[in-house]
């Protein structure tokens, strides 16, 4: 009896040690807890008031910017004080790099073919900058009526009717003109087949060359559909009911037309999976528009 009560005793110790060195264990594992929740908390917080400070300042630069190189904002600077000098001064020059970076890409196939020189190629220059400024500007408030929106898409068309009047002044040859035609509205496009070109760049690169021949087929196939949307694009969306599915499939062969035409020049250019490949990125460009097209068509 009194060794089982020994027994006992000791197994009673064994088990108080034990539980004491669990409990422990678990206050320890509850301090790490609360410090790696702290901790993450802290992160969090900083991260949050990271990812503010710079939604801030893009939600400033898409209210401000547009007008920063405009002759009034320092004016507007001063009488806003949302706006400090410093940050107009970083809108202003980032809004001045992206300009120069746009004319540097989307036209340099242009320029480089140009034997302008001196006064004549700055002239050119500021006349693309200043083009590219009024695309790139929003004169319409968030309250403008529908005719004082009219009225500020007319002054911008005539504005870039006047630009490009000057511009195919200072280009002599029909050629030079005809590119330059193509170009100036084909950001979009550029856009489009530099990610391709970037993509096949490591496996089957694709030379400069057959890359400007491959964007101007493309820009004058598009020059053609855009002229045919011209004259029945307004004539599919009045249409009646009866009608326009007609007219809707006679512009779904067009759009054929043009992807196909481009895609022929593409395919005496390149090799067969060069082909393969942009004929499968082309695909779901092309596909985008035309779902965009019926959509403005309130077609389904």
């Amino acid at each position: 009896m009194k060794l089982l009560s020994i027994i006992l005793a000791v197994a009673l110790f064994v088990l108080g040690a034990r539980y004491s060195v669990l409990y422990l264990d678990h206050q320890t594992l509850q301090q790490q807890l609360m410090q790696q929740q702290s901790d993450f908390d802290a992160r969090l917080q900083n991260e949050r008031d990271t990812y503010q400070k710079k939604i801030d300042g893009l939600q400033e630069f898409i209210a401000f910017g547009q007008n920063a190189l405009q002759p009034t904002s320092k004016t507007a600077a001063v009488t806003n004080p949302a706006i400090t000098s410093s940050k107009l001064d970083e809108f202003t020059s980032i809004q001045q790099e992206n300009l120069n970076r746009t004319l540097e890409k989307k036209y340099t196939l242009l320029i480089s073919r140009l034997g302008l020189a001196g006064q004549a190629r700055n002239e050119l220059q500021d006349l693309l900058l200043q083009r590219e400024q009024i695309l790139g500007a929003s004169s319409i408030g968030y309250y403008s009526s529908q005719a004082d929106t009219e009225e500020a898409i007319r002054k911008q068309q005539e504005s870039l009717a006047e630009i490009d009047r000057q511009i195919a002044l200072l280009l002599s040859s029909p050629e030079d003109r005809k590119t330059y035609d193509l170009l100036k509205d084909s950001a979009y496009e550029q856009y489009q087949m530099n990610n391709f070109f970037d993509q096949v760049q490591a496996d089957s690169p694709i030379p400069a060359e057959k890359r400007d021949l491959l964007l101007l087929s493309k820009l004058e196939q598009k020059q053609e559909f855009s002229q045919y949307l011209e004259t029945t694009g307004q004539t599919i969306a009045s249409a009646s009911a009866q009608e326009k599915p007609f007219l809707i499939e006679k512009a779904h062969e067009a759009l054929h037309d043009y992807k196909d035409n481009y895609l022929a020049t593409a395919r005496e250019n390149l090799s067969e999976a060069q082909y393969d490949a942009l004929r499968e990125h082309e695909q779901k460009h092309f596909d985008e528009m035309w779902e965009s097209l019926k959509a403005g068509w309130g077609a389904q």
